[in-house]
């Protein structure tokens, strides 16, 4: 890992046990073009939405 990506934490982390790996539950379009998804920890479960700008 270079030392650039060890200073910035990129993507999602579980604010549970701050795992980075998630399982996609659904997607589902909004209007505006925007994307929500729902994610589950892969290591202890805890369950969260994030919303995406569609590109």
């Amino acid at each position: 890992m270079t030392k650039r990506m060890e200073e910035k934490n990129y993507g999602l982390e579980c604010r549970r046990c701050g795992c980075r790996h998630f399982y996609v539950i659904y997607t589902r379009r909004v209007l505006g073009g925007k994307l929500i998804r729902r994610r589950e920890c892969r290591n202890c479960g805890q369950r969260m939405t994030t919303v995406e700008q569609e590109k």
